[in-house]
Protein backbone atom coordinates (compact mmCIF):
# COMPACT_ATOMS: atom_id res chain seq x y z
CA UNK A 1 0.00 0.00 0.00
CA UNK A 2 3.18 2.46 0.67
CA UNK A 3 4.02 1.81 -2.62
CA UNK A 4 1.19 2.67 -4.45
CA UNK A 5 0.50 5.75 -2.26
CA UNK A 6 4.20 6.50 -2.89
CA UNK A 7 3.27 6.33 -6.96
CA UNK A 8 0.41 8.48 -6.66
CA UNK A 9 1.68 11.45 -5.08
CA UNK A 10 4.74 10.98 -7.31
CA UNK A 11 2.43 10.72 -10.77
CA UNK A 12 -0.05 13.31 -9.14
CA UNK A 13 3.83 15.70 -8.45
CA UNK A 14 4.61 15.07 -12.67
CA UNK A 15 1.36 15.98 -13.46
CA UNK A 16 0.90 19.05 -11.88
CA UNK A 17 4.47 19.96 -13.10
CA UNK A 18 3.69 18.95 -16.92
CA UNK A 19 0.33 21.31 -16.33
CA UNK A 20 1.80 24.54 -14.62
CA UNK A 21 5.16 24.61 -15.69
CA UNK A 22 5.29 23.04 -19.14
CA UNK A 23 4.05 26.33 -21.07
CA UNK A 24 6.45 28.43 -18.57
CA UNK A 25 8.37 29.41 -21.81
CA UNK A 26 5.61 30.15 -23.63
CA UNK A 27 7.39 28.72 -26.91
CA UNK A 28 4.91 27.79 -28.85
CA UNK A 29 3.63 29.64 -31.74
CA UNK A 30 0.25 30.08 -30.55
CA UNK A 31 0.89 31.33 -27.55
CA UNK A 32 3.50 34.22 -29.21
CA UNK A 33 0.98 36.78 -30.26
CA UNK A 34 -0.90 39.62 -29.26
CA UNK A 35 -4.02 39.62 -28.17
CA UNK A 36 -6.34 43.07 -27.95
CA UNK A 37 -8.92 42.98 -25.36
CA UNK A 38 -10.12 45.74 -23.55
CA UNK A 39 -11.14 45.51 -20.29
CA UNK A 40 -9.74 46.70 -16.67
CA UNK A 41 -6.27 46.46 -15.18
CA UNK A 42 -4.98 44.38 -12.64
CA UNK A 43 -5.91 45.29 -9.27
CA UNK A 44 -3.06 43.58 -7.29
CA UNK A 45 -0.38 46.08 -5.64
CA UNK A 46 3.43 45.53 -6.44
CA UNK A 47 6.43 47.34 -4.76
CA UNK A 48 9.34 49.11 -5.89
CA UNK A 49 12.90 47.75 -4.75
CA UNK A 50 12.57 50.41 -1.43
CA UNK A 51 9.68 48.04 -0.67
CA UNK A 52 7.10 50.96 -1.25
CA UNK A 53 3.72 49.62 -2.61
CA UNK A 54 2.48 50.67 -6.30
CA UNK A 55 -0.80 49.87 -8.10
CA UNK A 56 -1.64 50.65 -11.80
CA UNK A 57 -3.63 53.96 -10.49
CA UNK A 58 0.39 55.43 -9.96
CA UNK A 59 0.47 55.17 -13.58
CA UNK A 60 -2.49 56.41 -14.83
CA UNK A 61 -2.30 59.87 -17.40
CA UNK A 62 0.12 57.62 -19.16
CA UNK A 63 0.17 54.35 -21.42
CA UNK A 64 2.27 51.77 -19.23
CA UNK A 65 3.59 48.61 -20.80
CA UNK A 66 4.13 45.76 -17.87
CA UNK A 67 6.48 43.29 -18.07
CA UNK A 68 5.71 39.99 -16.01
CA UNK A 69 9.22 38.05 -16.15
CA UNK A 70 11.62 36.29 -13.50
CA UNK A 71 15.53 35.68 -13.38
CA UNK A 72 15.33 31.70 -14.32
CA UNK A 73 13.00 32.50 -17.53
CA UNK A 74 15.62 32.64 -20.24
CA UNK A 75 13.85 34.33 -22.30
CA UNK A 76 12.73 36.95 -19.62
CA UNK A 77 16.07 37.62 -19.35
CA UNK A 78 16.74 37.74 -23.19
CA UNK A 79 13.86 40.31 -24.35
CA UNK A 80 14.82 42.73 -21.35
CA UNK A 81 17.53 44.84 -23.36
CA UNK A 82 14.61 44.84 -26.01
CA UNK A 83 12.78 46.84 -23.84
CA UNK A 84 15.03 48.60 -22.11
CA UNK A 85 15.63 50.17 -25.47
CA UNK A 86 12.42 50.79 -26.04
CA UNK A 87 12.14 52.97 -23.57
CA UNK A 88 14.79 55.03 -24.41
CA UNK A 89 12.30 55.39 -27.30
CA UNK A 90 9.74 57.43 -26.18
CA UNK A 91 9.35 59.54 -23.24
CA UNK A 92 8.55 58.18 -19.66
CA UNK A 93 5.53 60.85 -19.06
CA UNK A 94 3.56 59.23 -22.04
CA UNK A 95 4.93 55.42 -21.99
CA UNK A 96 6.41 53.64 -19.58
CA UNK A 97 7.61 49.95 -19.08
CA UNK A 98 7.40 48.38 -15.93
CA UNK A 99 9.32 45.45 -15.67
CA UNK A 100 7.57 43.33 -12.36
CA UNK A 101 9.91 40.56 -11.14
CA UNK A 102 8.25 37.78 -10.00
CA UNK A 103 11.04 35.68 -8.01
CA UNK A 104 10.66 34.54 -4.95
CA UNK A 105 13.12 35.20 -2.01
CA UNK A 106 15.72 38.16 -2.36
CA UNK A 107 15.67 40.72 -4.90
CA UNK A 108 19.22 40.88 -4.82
CA UNK A 109 18.96 38.38 -7.99
CA UNK A 110 16.84 40.71 -10.47
CA UNK A 111 18.98 43.95 -9.09
CA UNK A 112 21.94 42.32 -10.04
CA UNK A 113 20.64 41.18 -13.51
CA UNK A 114 19.48 44.75 -14.09
CA UNK A 115 22.35 46.47 -13.00
CA UNK A 116 25.12 43.39 -15.05
CA UNK A 117 23.15 44.18 -18.23
CA UNK A 118 22.97 47.73 -17.57
CA UNK A 119 18.83 48.39 -17.42
CA UNK A 120 19.12 51.50 -16.83
CA UNK A 121 15.57 52.95 -18.71
CA UNK A 122 12.86 50.67 -17.49
CA UNK A 123 12.11 50.27 -13.43
CA UNK A 124 12.17 47.62 -12.13
CA UNK A 125 9.61 46.23 -9.59
CA UNK A 126 8.39 43.33 -7.43
CA UNK A 127 5.59 40.40 -7.09
CA UNK A 128 7.18 37.95 -5.05
CA UNK A 129 3.67 36.12 -4.28
CA UNK A 130 2.86 35.80 -8.11
CA UNK A 131 -0.78 37.94 -7.15
CA UNK A 132 -0.73 39.79 -10.80
CA UNK A 133 -0.12 36.65 -13.21
CA UNK A 134 -3.17 34.76 -11.37
CA UNK A 135 -4.90 37.59 -11.71
CA UNK A 136 -4.29 38.80 -15.58
CA UNK A 137 -4.58 34.54 -15.92
CA UNK A 138 -0.89 34.53 -17.50
CA UNK A 139 -0.55 31.32 -19.36
CA UNK A 140 3.56 31.52 -18.48
CA UNK A 141 6.68 34.47 -19.07
CA UNK A 142 7.41 36.64 -20.62
CA UNK A 143 3.76 37.82 -19.97
CA UNK A 144 3.44 41.86 -21.15
CA UNK A 145 0.37 43.48 -21.04
CA UNK A 146 -0.54 46.99 -22.34
CA UNK A 147 -2.33 49.27 -20.02
CA UNK A 148 -4.09 52.44 -21.56
CA UNK A 149 -3.82 55.97 -19.98
CA UNK A 150 -7.22 55.35 -18.04
CA UNK A 151 -5.56 51.83 -16.85
CA UNK A 152 -7.36 49.41 -18.66
CA UNK A 153 -5.38 46.59 -19.89
CA UNK A 154 -5.97 46.86 -24.17
CA UNK A 155 -3.86 44.27 -25.21
CA UNK A 156 -1.28 40.89 -24.31
CA UNK A 157 1.32 39.66 -25.51
CA UNK A 158 1.84 35.99 -24.30
CA UNK A 159 6.13 35.18 -25.03
CA UNK A 160 9.40 36.93 -25.56
CA UNK A 161 9.14 39.68 -28.26
CA UNK A 162 11.44 41.90 -30.27
CA UNK A 163 9.91 45.19 -28.62
CA UNK A 164 11.79 47.55 -30.77
CA UNK A 165 10.28 45.99 -33.54
CA UNK A 166 8.66 48.68 -35.66
CA UNK A 167 5.32 47.29 -34.92
CA UNK A 168 5.42 47.57 -31.57
CA UNK A 169 6.90 51.02 -31.39
CA UNK A 170 4.26 52.14 -34.46
CA UNK A 171 1.50 50.58 -32.03
CA UNK A 172 2.63 52.33 -28.71
CA UNK A 173 2.75 55.75 -30.59
CA UNK A 174 -0.77 55.02 -31.49
CA UNK A 175 -2.02 55.15 -28.32
CA UNK A 176 -0.10 57.26 -26.80
CA UNK A 177 -1.28 60.34 -29.34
Amino acid sequence: MKQYNLFSKVSLLYAILFLFCNPLYAETTDLKKIIFEEKPGFTSNFVDESSINYSLDDFSGKVTLVNLWATWCKPCKEEMPSLDRLQGKFDKSKFEVIAINLDRGPKAKAQSFFKDNDIKNISLYFDSKNNIPREIKALGLPATILINQDGKQIAKYLGPADWEDQYFVDLFSKYIN
